[in-house]
């Protein structure tokens, strides 16, 4: 037995090198930054780390199919916030949402027109539509919501050119079309007008025919002060026949009419230039309406309301045309029809009792399709520019007053303006209401097709035609060759044809009275070609503005 004493293992492991504790090191710093907060919260979260290829497989497997979830998902809510369903459900596009359901491009959905394909397209739609649900929060957006300014929506050709080609609508100068229209008066009878008028191009049947969409089959540029382009100042392009630069100046623009050229440069340069695209004529395309007037017209002839009662088309205009508080009040106003035959027309309130209550379901249906009082919208509130009768439309440049500048002085002659240019005079058949309506071949009879004749070319035709008329009434050897009695009553049956234009330059105002007033020079004026000398409004007032949405209805 050893005498050396025994020495615990924990006291050898002491004394040893390694056994020296050593000092623990010192944390670094929290990291700091924009993104440091980000760092530190993802390292908090638990990542599984599979021990078998069983677990990594599964692993894999749920990432994938929670990555293809969201990709469907999203892929699906990206759409669904383009749809109509989803832009439709704040109460401030009832207005739009009901004009879009009775349009003919309804079947469209509201991303494909209003969202420029494209990642950078979708980012800046959505962030229009957060800054329109915040003015919705907040209950600062406007009354009425203003229409989206052109450059703010995707261009043409990856909307409307994507299902109508340029081919298709310029082929032949473009496609020609009959309009058939009847309107009823507001006399006691409703008394009956059946319309046609035949849309051609302009100088159809000649190597100078140009058809409608003439202004979009090339590069048509023109000046706007207005962002939804409601007036237009300037037009120019190139003749596609001679290659020569056409341009055009609105009179009122004109300071010099010798130094005309400066006079375009400053539009230029203060107003912004577009070039004419299909919106700049189509732009209610997707959210049109009738007028009151129109859609009154439209059911009378349907038979949805009977024309045999007395005054029905005045008293609908009257009922439908009031300012209401509220779509409701205004639905429940519109019964006041039944009123007014029990108390004007008592015998007709009943034995036409059924026929007054269909007349006031469908006032009540109109009313509520054209006007949203909550919104301070009314049928003429967007002015459509689709023709001229609800809007300025052609009128922005076709108006008589826009003059042709050639090496920078204003010329004599105009952009083309008279009713022929695009369409033929419209023709009106007369009838009572009770009485049949005519035929389409009735209302084509007195429609003039085909080249005008060349002693027709004439500026001053329109004046010099009664030389070789010779009769009031057509006769058959001379204009009855080819028009019919309905076709002169165009002017004929207006004041227009007292004017005495010889003595308008120094006593106009002597001739304008003794011609019935200026209803018979707005027969062929529009309201700018009296702007020229006078100011204020002559002509009576023009076609409604969005900054006007009570003016008309």
């Amino acid at each position: 037995m050893s005498d050396v004493p025994e020495v615990a293992a924990e006291d050898v492991m002491e004394d040893t090198p390694e056994a020296v504790a050593t000092p623990e090191p010192t944390p670094e710093p929290p990291a700091r930054g924009p993104w440091a907060w980000l760092k530190r919260s993802l390292a908090r979260i638990p990542v599984p780390r599979p021990k078998t290829r069983r677990g990594a497989i599964i692993l894999i497997l749920i990432t994938v199919g929670v990555g293809v979830v969201f990709a469907v998902g999203g892929s699906w809510v990206a759409n669904y916030t383009e749809s109509a369903s989803f832009c439709t459900l704040c109460h401030t596009m009832t207005p739009q949402k009901k004009a879009y359901e009775a349009s003919p491009h309804a079947s469209v959905e509201c991303g494909e027109c209003h969202v420029t394909p494209g990642l950078a397209g979708f980012v800046s739609a959505k962030l229009a539509g957060t800054r329109e649900l915040y003015a919705l929060v907040t209950n600062t957006y406007p009354r009425p919501i203003p229409p989206i300014e052109h450059d703010k929506l995707p261009t043409a050709d990856v909307t409307c050119l994507r299902c109508h080609t340029l081919e298709q609508i310029t082929k032949d100068s473009g496609p020609s079309k009959l309009v058939l229209r009847t309107s009823f008066d507001t006399d006691e009878a409703n008394s009956r007008k059946d319309l046609a008028v035949l849309l051609r191009p302009a100088n159809d049947g000649t190597a100078d025919a140009r058809g409608v969409h003439f202004h979009v089959s090339q590069a048509l540029t023109y000046t706007s002060p207005d962002a939804h382009e409601q007036t237009i100042d300037s037009v120019e392009y190139r003749d596609p026949k001679t290659g020569e630069l056409e341009q055009f100046i609105a009179v009122l623009q004109v300071r010099e009419s010798i130094s005309a050229g400066r006079d375009l440069e400053r539009l230029k340069a203060t107003q912004q230039v577009r070039t004419m695209d299909c919106r700049d004529c189509h732009n209610r395309v997707g959210h049109a309406v009738p007028t009151a007037n129109d859609a009154i017209d439209a059911s009378m002839a349907a038979g949805k309301i009977d024309p045999s009662l007395p005054y029905v088309k005045r008293t609908s205009l009257d009922l439908v045309k009031q300012q209401y508080p509220s779509t409701g009040a205004g639905a429940e106003a519109v019964d006041g029809l039944s009123s007014f035959y029990k108390t004007k027309y008592p015998l007709v309130a009943k034995t036409k009792s059924a026929a007054i209550a269909n007349a006031t379901a469908e006032l009540q249906r109109i009313y509520t399709l054209i006007d949203t009082p909550e919104m301070a919208v009314g049928s003429m509130t967007y002015p459509n520019n689709i023709g001229h009768q609800d809007g300025p439309g052609c009128f922005r440049c076709h108006d008589g007053a826009h003059f042709k500048v050639v090496k920078g002085v204003v010329t004599k002659e105009a952009i083309p303006s008279t009713c022929d240019t695009c369409h033929t005079f419209p023709q009106f058949t007369t009838a009572g209401a009770s009485q049949a309506a005519p035929t389409n071949q009735e209302l084509m009879s007195s429609v003039p097709v085909g080249a005008r004749p060349a002693s027709h070319q004439g500026s001053q035709w329109v004046f010099e035609h009664k030389t070789a008329a010779g009769t009031l009434l057509p006769d058959p050897n001379t204009c009855g060759a080819c028009h019919k009695p309905a076709y002169c009553v165009n002017c004929h049956a207006s004041g227009a044809i007292k004017v005495d234009h010889e003595t308008m330059l120094l006593h106009h105002a002597d001739s304008v009275r003794e011609s019935g007033g200026t209803t018979s020079c707005a027969v062929c004026h529009q309201p700018v070609y009296c702007a020229q000398c006078h100011k204020g409004s002559i002509l009576g007032p023009s076609n409604s503005r969005l900054d006007e949405p009570a003016a008309g209805r």
